[in-house]
């Protein structure tokens, strides 16, 4: 996991990281889609493209509040959340989400985030050992940037990408801030050593 990074290469978005490697065909993923949206009679081309996609991946894999899922948070790769049919949190649901839209060829980020008030406490050297937070992704898609949430099932069009401010709530919360944006998180991470990085990635951006 490096320092956030800009969006500023649409083209980089395309690969596929450690964690995101492709599992599926890309007309099997695209049939899937492409059927749901004739079902709803929706455009090709708008937002409901995406949305059909998560909603796909959250019909097949399902959270699971398991010990054993819990464990391997951080830790599976795209192929290894799916295979299992169970979610560990966010940041599986967004791994499968990159690496799927990827397959279709759309540029896509892995954004994590840390809950604002959370971020101030580790800022100010308050109590913060809890760790809270939300993986997003971006997809560029139709000419520009648009946040995906696949957990939560939203599409922001127009958003501060430095500074997410949602229409809905995650765990009693609205406000997150990005840290980190890649192809995915680099590595095979246990809970320990992702909350050490985010730690240092967090201090490591401007209050």
């Amino acid at each position: 996991m490096q320092l956030l990074n800009k969006l500023d290469d649409v083209e980089k978005y395309k690969n596929f990281g450690v964690l995101t490697q492709p599992f599926l065909d890309k007309d099997y993923v695209y049939g899937k889609v492409i059927t749901d949206l004739r079902h709803k009679q929706k455009d090709i081309k708008s937002g409901y493209f995406l949305a059909s996609l998560f909603l796909w991946i959250k019909k097949e894999v399902k959270y699971s509040q398991e010990k054993e899922i819990q464990k391997l948070k951080f830790m599976r790769t795209a192929k290894e959340i799916w295979e299992s049919k169970k979610a560990s949190g966010c940041t599986d649901y967004a791994i499968l989400f990159a690496t799927l839209a990827r397959t279709l060829g759309i540029p896509t980020t892995i954004l994590h985030t840390a809950e604002y008030d959370w971020l101030q406490r580790l800022k100010n050297g308050g109590d913060s050992w809890m760790h809270y937070g939300h993986t997003f992704c971006e997809c560029y898609f139709n000419d520009s940037w648009v946040l995906v949430d696949p957990t939560c099932e939203y599409i922001g069009r127009i958003y501060n990408p430095e500074k997410l401010e949602l229409p809905y709530k995650i765990a009693g919360k609205s406000i997150f801030i990005p840290y980190f944006r890649g192809l995915d998180l680099g590595e095979r991470l246990n809970v320990e050593i992702h909350n050490k990085k985010m730690d240092e990635l967090c201090n490591a951006l401007e209050k």
